[in-house]
């Protein structure tokens, strides 16, 4: 009969201790570790998961230059306030800007990280680092693809209220924390 010896029982109880750590951080993860009671964290976790969600659909949105369906997204009275731009009021004052703005844009791209949300009952409060790429979808000549023309880096911060059609954008604001522009090529290449 093969049974394992002393070094084998000792692995397979080192397997078995790891699989039970694994299994007990994967039930504090999900379970959350809040002072909350459980339904109160499942609400939460759910409410952080769709206003997540939110964001990255408004910049996926965006990119596809579907500025009629950021109804979806933003409320009614969503507010953008930007330092460079100024102060922007109303969802399709905001939209019709956006679309004004990407008229000069050939291509963008947004890279959304460190999503973090706070949600007090109807209301939420978000924040978010975002890298906009904007540059041509032209390849230039001895280049594998497009390049960025102006990165600009921004923390932004969102607000957001829970309505009968479910979370909406109600407020927009961000810093730039730095920005890089390229060089212009010379004409012809």
């Amino acid at each position: 009969m093969n049974q394992p010896g002393r070094i084998g029982r000792a692995r397979l109880g080192s397997v078995r201790a790891a699989g039970l750590l694994a299994a007990l951080a994967i039930a504090l993860l999900t379970a959350g570790c809040g002072a909350a009671s459980g339904s109160d964290q499942a609400a939460a976790k759910d409410d952080r998961g769709d206003l997540t969600q939110l964001i990255y659909r408004f910049y996926d949105t965006m990119e596809a230059r579907q500025f009629d369906k950021l109804t979806a997204v933003l409320a009614e009275g969503v507010v953008v306030s930007s330092g460079g731009m100024g102060t922007t009021e109303g969802r399709d004052k905001v939209i019709a800007q956006s679309a004004e703005a990407a008229k000069h844009e050939d291509r963008a791209q947004h890279v959304v990280t460190n999503v973090l949300v706070d949600v007090n009952g109807d209301k939420a409060k978000v924040s978010a680092f975002v890298d906009q790429l904007i540059g041509s979808s032209t390849t230039p000549k001895g280049k594998v693809a497009p390049e960025p023309m102006m990165t600009i880096s921004s923390r932004m911060r969102y607000e957001a209220t829970h309505t009968a059609d479910g979370w909406r954008i109600s407020r927009i604001e961000g810093d730039v924390l730095w920005a890089t522009q390229a060089q212009a090529a010379p004409a012809g290449q």
